[in-house]
């Protein structure tokens, strides 16, 4: 039954990914149904069995809750006290009595039930993933996922054939996309799984040390050739990918990307204490440098001499749209205007460009803050963060290497994303945001279930 999940929930988010990232409704609808029916059947079966145990915490129940608040009507005279902007709105509806917080009630059903699939998803993610009987095909198949989007990525890059299988893109034709019409949500998707791949070099690292210091048999040697072709060979993937984010000229994607790696890199010198691990880390990232010039760094480097301009900042449309978004936060600071209404709302605020409708704020913390409020905001950011603690932890202290080295690309992404969310809106886009809840729930599922059943000397069945 597990194992059915696990393939049925793999293959949604490799559908969503490669239809555009699954911006499209009828895309994510799919993807919807397919989380809900695997949720359904998990409820159906552990009901059978007598006991409904799911891997849930209380956090997303919290938020949930508070957006479900911001749908519920409230006299008119309690919204004034609550949010005055909202009740200045409904003046010029009269005989209005009651109303909700949010602005747009249909937008805010709409976000909140995105936000209970990324929760199915999280659970199912956290249901399955139990590492110490048996390997993740969930992490499989992101890897498998990333190389493929890294090689169509770099095709498009070195060939100019600027297409998503037959549609003829018109935006970022210069750069590697892969499936996604966006080379920042592209790069989005890539720095999720880059540290997978890492940790999997980790983890081959591992055993070639271990084999290496071990009584030398016939069986050790070829245990040790095996480790050490598995190691060379994830450098080789990992190469391929961090040379596909250079040639998606995302600027956020790789700052983002290097300071992930250095930092997993760094905490896993912590656990080993080698020097051939920094040596080799430090060779890898000589080797994406001397391969990435020979290929040609030209037009990436001058994305990044765009930031020395003096008028950069007056043309980089991101700091008058965060400019605005801040202005709209201050009008609606403690509950927001509604999840899900920041496209609708933000025009009232913008200054800008006003020639063009802007979707998103390109930072998710500013636009969950205008969304859902400070409260709300706190209330989804404050645990991953806390997660993202506790997984530190837990691979700091776990004695299982094959789940000690999941726990390290569970960080990795973890971390990626929510750097890069200060720069674009990767948690706006259907398919990066259901590969980000799956990571947190195998993450909370390594990081904080299975650690309280090994302190309680649980068994693994």
């Amino acid at each position: 039954m597990n194992r059915a999940i696990e393939i049925i929930l793999a293959l949604s988010i490799v559908g969503g990914t490669m239809a555009f990232g699954g911006v499209q409704t009828i895309t994510f609808s799919i993807m919807e149904v397919v989380v809900f029916t695997l949720m359904f059947a998990v409820l159906i079966g552990q009901t059978q069995k007598g006991e409904i145990r799911l891997p849930l915490p209380i956090w997303p129940i919290l938020f949930v809750a508070f957006v479900a608040f911001q749908l519920m009507p409230v006299p008119v005279g309690v919204l004034g006290k609550l949010s005055p902007p909202r009740l200045a709105d409904l003046g010029m509806i009269p005989g209005t009595t009651w109303a909700a917080l949010t602005v747009y009630p249909r937008e805010t059903w709409l976000g909140l039930v995105k936000f209970l699939a990324y929760i199915a998803a999280f659970v199912l993610a956290a249901h399955v993933s139990d590492l110490r009987r048996n390997r993740s095909m969930l992490v499989a198949v992101l890897i498998l996922l990333g190389l493929v989007e890294a090689a169509y990525g770099i095709v498009q890059y070195l060939t100019g054939w600027q297409q998503i299988f037959t549609y003829v893109k018109k935006f970022d034709l210069e750069e590697a996309t892969g499936t996604f019409i966006n080379r920042n949500h592209y790069a989005g998707h890539l720095e999720m799984v880059i540290p997978f791949v890492l940790a999997a070099a980790f983890y081959a690292f591992n055993k070639w040390v271990r084999h290496r210091h071990a009584i030398h048999t016939t069986m050790e040697g070829e245990e040790r050739s095996s480790a050490a072709q598995q190691l060379l060979f994830y450098m080789f993937l990992l190469t391929l990918l961090v040379v596909a984010m250079v040639f998606s000229r995302s600027r956020a994607g790789i700052l983002v990307t290097v300071l992930t790696i250095a930092f997993l890199s760094a905490l896993a010198h912590v656990k080993v204490r080698r020097k051939g691990w920094l040596l080799g880390m430090m060779g890898f990232f000589g080797v994406v440098a001397v391969y990435a010039t020979w290929i040609g760094l030209g037009p990436v480097l001058a994305r990044f001499e765009m930031m020395s301009d003096p008028g950069y900042v007056t043309i980089e449309g991101r700091f008058a749209i965060w400019k605005d978004t801040v202005r709209l936060i201050r009008d609606f600071p403690l509950f927001g205007s509604g999840l899900g209404t920041f496209e609708i709302v933000y025009r009232q605020y913008q200054t800008t460009q006003l020639e063009y409708v802007v979707d998103h704020a390109h930072n998710d913390y500013l636009e969950f803050a205008a969304n859902t409020g400070f409260l709300g905001a706190a209330l989804l950011f404050i645990p991953i963060f806390y997660l993202l603690v506790r997984m530190i932890f837990a691979f700091l202290e776990d004695r299982h290497s094959y789940r000690r080295s999941i726990t390290l690309g569970c960080i990795g992404g973890t971390l990626a994303i929510l750097l890069h969310s200060l720069a674009d809106f990767n948690l706006q886009i259907p398919a990066n945001a259901l590969v980000f809840a799956v990571i947190l729930g195998i993450g909370y599922r390594v990081a904080i279930i299975d650690r309280e059943r090994d302190d309680s000397g649980q068994s693994p069945h």
